[in-house]
């Protein structure tokens, strides 16, 4: 396995590294504060070439692989947590349901557009009532040309004004099946949710769909087989999760080294204390190893290997390792780091949100344990 990067990522990666330290960090706290998503950060976004990276190039990407860029993910989440949120979507995951069950209509029609970021994308599978697999309750009936969609998704990631397009599943006559909605839609309703523990910005969505109109041509993929569509994106998901957490960790370790450097206690730096070495070791040590974890998924993906088992096993212990390292460089800031002064308060509260993103621990292990048990 290579996970070598060529000269032209190397330097992407610490162009991405130095405009987290240098613009974002500073913009993070008031654009928390203030939950929004101003238009000024959307216009850095563009101008960085922030959209399109893995997108093929006949479709007006770069066409980098997933190792080339979960690299550059891994700096983005080292930052506002929106903007993590809106590279791991964007980049890793929305457009390729396209590529891969979408007619060369919807290709031609939707692709560049993702891909200079003129429009966005987001998914709605996960309902209130139900869950995010067969048992959804959303309905689609099929009358003449168009099908008219019902039901109502919740913790859905999207950002008005810029979300244009949007995948919907819901239950038709054959199974589940996939539709790809164009807004603004008058049979679409977005209601935000209430404020969240961490990932503060712009809220998540309820997305209620009341008598929703869509043309039978944006059917994606066969009648009945959506589910393929929605859990083809799973596994990759899990691996970009995976290199989220690990961004972010790595964020939290600088952070303590860096108090640790400086702060001193009965004298004596906390960084010449054994036991604070000896957190820091261990936080440093469990980030690569979940760092090597994901990559090799990555690289298993790239490849065209199945990764069902290995994306689990990366998003299971990258997010434990994200869990454990924020735990230990918050109990070495001591009281403070625990205020909201500190940048580390809100790292901490950020890396609570991997329990849930592509599944709980639970989910990642009982799908490790069906090839365990082959």
């Amino acid at each position: 396995m290579d996970f070598s990067l060529s000269p032209e990522i190397l330097k992407y990666q610490e162009e991405a590294r130095r405009w987290v330290s240098d613009v974002l960090d500073p913009l993070s706290r008031p654009l928390e504060e203030e939950e929004r998503l101003p238009e000024e950060l959307v216009a850095e976004l563009k101008k960085g070439r922030f959209f399109g990276l893995t997108i093929p190039k006949e479709y007006g990407g770069q066409g980098w692989s997933v190792v080339q860029w979960l690299s550059v993910l891994e700096e983005l989440s080292k930052a506002y947590a929106t903007v993590r949120l809106i590279a791991h979507t964007m980049n890793g995951l929305f457009w390729r349901p396209l590529l891969y069950f979408g007619s060369e209509e919807q290709k031609k029609k939707y692709l560049p557009l993702l891909a200079s970021g003129e429009i966005w994308a987001a998914n709605s599978l996960t309902e209130p009532e139900a869950g995010t697999g067969k048992d959804i309750n959303s309905k689609a009936e099929l009358k003449g040309d168009h099908y008219v969609l019902n039901g109502h998704k919740w913790l859905i990631t999207l950002f008005p004004g810029y979300t244009k397009l949007i995948y919907a599943f819901a239950a038709t006559e054959g199974g589940i099946t996939s539709f790809l909605v164009d807004l603004p839609n008058d049979g679409v309703k977005l209601k935000p949710m209430p404020k969240m523990m961490g990932c503060v910005g712009p809220r998540h969505y309820n997305v209620v769909y009341k008598d929703c109109k869509v043309p039978v041509e944006n059917q994606l993929g066969q009648k009945g087989a959506g589910l393929d569509v929605a859990f083809g994106m799973l596994h990759l998901s899990r691996v970009s999760i995976a290199f989220c957490c690990v961004g972010l960790a790595q964020k939290c370790l600088d952070l303590a080294v860096r108090y640790a450097k400086k702060r001193v206690t009965f004298g004596k730096l906390l960084a010449k204390r054994q036991a604070v070495q000896n957190n820091l070791a261990q936080m440093a040590t469990e980030i690569e190893a979940a760092r090597l974890l994901a990559y090799r998924a990555a690289w298993k993906f790239d490849q065209g290997q199945d990764i069902v088992k290995e994306a689990a096993m990366a998003k299971l212990f990258a997010e434990q390792v994200v869990t454990r390292v924020s735990e230990l460089a918050l109990r070495i800031h001591g009281g403070v780091g625990y205020t909201q002064t500190s940048d580390l308060e809100r790292h901490f509260r950020d890396a609570r949100s991997y329990h849930f993103e592509e599944g709980t621990e639970e989910i990642q292990k009982l799908l490790i344990a069906r090839y365990v048990l082959q």
